[in-house]
């Protein structure tokens, strides 16, 4: 009797083995998974049969002969298998598994029963069956394995098998499929079409020098480089260089700089756009020009990686030369004139506490939308003490008795044809009123500043956003002149957007090139006159004596930057006194930036400001800050929450400035 249930305890093992070897068999080949069920269910019936009485002597031979074919058949498989009870002894495993050195840190895999108390423990095996997942992965010093676990119940016991498979080469064909996955990158000398449309000859020289440069720096990666119109260039390399790329910052965008700087007094910079997105070499291509576009709006001298999750920026160490063309605004203004007509009615928006730039620009996008015979209200917070002169002096002119409203009148106003055009803000957090840009269907943004947050998809493209403008009233002003070939604008209405041109360049003195000039023409011509502009900028004693309190607590920060606080209140004055101390800071000889802090009702925020030699958008974006080169700021935030403490900030700052100089010095 005895030998009869050990008999029959001896066919049950082989029928677990049996399991096992099909699934195992079926993975490897369906035909061989085929037959091995067909041996499983004959050696099963053959069990039965024998187990209810059928002595038959043919039957007893032929289980017998299976019982010992199969245990061996899966002992000579190259695949480890190992079979673990409750108490985490191992009852079973063939001799691939037992000749594999180490699994992991912790259990040294034995020819004999062991306790397990790592990767192939009951436990760790029973949640990874329950989890659901087809398999798990383990790394060890014999290789890398895929490990698939099954479940054998008996009428008393269950117990886990798990079966390795070699994933080694695989790991290592996946990995070189991606290293060598095609990349597709697109450089551009920025503004070299302007420059050759002027026929320089050392522009043509310096140039000819930049693609010999790009060339020897492709060679570094085994890349193909081509130019495929005058200063622009596709390259083409493998996904395996752009970790090095990357570790270099892309240094060759300050190599061109430095070449550029040997042989021309032109200030050539150029632009990367990459793509690390995956698809067709179409789609790529597209990719890399989105980044290449990415990269002109945050003034160019950088390169921008596209992932499929945002981006990457290196550079932004060099300030970029003014763009020269009028293209780009001739495209937005045809943009503007489509939507415009196709619309019920028009809303005009800036930032929060508007300025003269805000409220300015504003006021030329509002020409254009009644030039072009579509209602038209600016929001804006008409309370705002800073630009008060403004609004007295559009007083008296009939179209801006009803122009302006506040956010809820302008979301009263809106319908679903409404077009919302924002101008002098392109960060959504910026915005004066975030229920309109929310709740509206299409929306234009025409700004100066670097985008350094998504927009959502209502906002059309392409984007009039260019860091290279001296502001939002200069790129207005290309599109009132592109647009309307006579002077549509009151003396008063030019004497405002000069107002914000000069406000932005502080009174020519940065951000100035020829574009800006003229616009000046443009404004002059319109009756704008530069020495009454300055009656405007005018402050009274109390403002004067506030914005001199900011200055107070200074301190000089490695030499060359001045960092100052203001801790007494959180007044809304307090972001216009800070910027006017920032701008007398960055004034004392041998300071290249300043930042200021000060308080307000939501934390600690800060503006900065830079000679012309320093990015400071380099040092607030980490804070969760945004600008331009010369001129940025920032509502200081830590782990995703504002700060509260001015010591605290300080100190944030101080780390921003030491982090961005010593990733540049490496």
């Amino acid at each position: 009797m005895r030998d009869a249930n050990q008999r029959l305890v001896d066919g049950l093992i082989a029928i677990l083995l049996m399991v096992i070897a099909v699934i195992v068999m079926f993975y490897l080949s369906i035909p061989a998974g085929i037959v091995f069920s067909v041996l499983t269910v004959i050696y099963a019936a053959l069990l039965y049969a024998r187990t209810k009485g059928a002595h038959l002597h043919l039957f007893s031979y032929k289980t017998k002969e299976i019982s010992t074919m199969i245990p061996n058949l899966l002992k000579s498989l190259d695949t480890p298998i190992l079979i673990v009870e409750e108490s985490n002894r191992i009852i079973w495993a063939n001799k691939y598994f037992e000749n594999l050195p180490e699994m992991s840190a912790h259990v040294l895999l034995p020819s004999s029963d062991t306790l397990l108390d790592g990767s192939f423990s009951y436990a760790n095996l029973e949640n990874e069956y329950l989890s659901d997942r087809p398999y798990y992965e383990i790394n060890s010093d014999s290789g890398d394995f895929r490990v698939r676990v099954l479940c054998l119940n008996t009428k008393h016991k269950r117990y886990y098998a798990a079966v390795l498979y070699d994933i080694s080469q695989e790991l290592v064909l996946s990995k070189e499929l991606h290293d060598s996955n095609v990349m597709i990158a697109l450089a551009s000398i920025d503004n070299a079409s302007e420059l050759a449309q002027n026929g320089n000859e050392t522009f043509r020289l310096t140039s000819a020098k930049i693609s010999v440069e790009l060339t020897d720096w492709a060679k570094e990666f085994n890349g193909l480089i081509t130019e495929f119109e005058s200063g622009s260039f596709l390259l083409i390399f493998d996904h395996r260089y752009l970790d090095r790329m990357e570790e270099d910052r892309f240094n060759i965008i300050d190599r061109v700089t430095d070449l550029s700087a040997g042989v021309s007094s032109l200030p050539l910079t150029i632009s990367i756009g990459v793509c690390e997105e995956s698809g067709t070499i179409s789609d790529k291509y597209l990719s890399a020009q989105n980044a290449l576009r990415i990269a002109f709006q945050k003034g160019g001298a950088v390169s921008i990686v596209k992932t499929p999750d945002g981006y990457r920026s290196y550079g932004g160490k060099t300030k970029s030369v003014q763009k020269q063309t009028s293209i780009r605004s001739r495209v937005c203004s045809d943009l503007l004139i489509n939507n415009i007509e196709s619309s019920s009615n028009v809303l005009v928006m800036g930032h929060l506490r508007p300025d003269f730039d805000s409220i300015a620009s504003n006021v030329g996008v509002s020409k254009i939308v009644s030039k072009l015979g579509k209602p038209v209200n600016i929001v804006t917070d008409i309370t705002e003490g800073n630009i008060s002169n403004a609004f007295e002096m559009l007083r008296g002119i009939a179209e801006y008795e009803e122009m302006f409203v506040d956010a809820r009148k302008g979301m009263d106003l809106m319908t679903p044809d409404t077009l919302l055009i924002i101008t002098d803000a392109s960060n959504p957090v910026n915005f004066y009123s975030q229920d309109i840009y929310q709740n509206a269907r299409r929306v234009i943004v025409i700004d100066h500043h670097t985008l350094d947050q998504h927009l959502k998809e209502t906002v059309l493209q392409p984007y009039d956003i260019d860091p290279n403008a001296s502001s939002a009233s200069e790129l207005v002003c290309e599109m009132l002149e592109l647009l309307f070939p006579e002077n549509i604008l009151r003396p008063e209405e030019a004497q405002l957007m000069l107002t914000g041109i000069l406000l932005d360049t502080q009174f020519f003195s940065r951000d100035t090139g020829s574009r800006t000039f003229r616009a000046c023409a443009f404004l002059r011509n319109a009756g704008a006159d530069s020495a009454q502009v300055k009656t405007l900028f005018k402050a009274d004693i109390s403002e004067f004596e506030r914005t001199n309190r900011f200055i107070e607590n200074k301190s000089v920060f490695r030499n060359s930057f001045m960092i100052s606080y203001f801790d007494e209140d959180s007044d809304p004055q307090n972001m216009v006194s800070a910027a006017k101390a920032a701008e007398q800071l960055v004034n004392i000889q041998g300071i290249i930036a300043s930042f200021v802090l000060y308080r307000t009702g939501e934390g600690i925020s800060m503006s900065a400001r830079s000679d012309g030699t320093f990015n400071v958008v380099n040092v607030v974006r980490p804070l969760g800050g945004g600008g331009h080169f010369q001129s940025a700021g920032a509502k200081l935030s830590q782990d995703g929450a504002p700060v509260m403490n001015m010591s605290v900030a300080i100190n944030l700052v101080k780390e921003a400035i030491t982090s961005y100089l010593e990733s540049n010095d490496t």
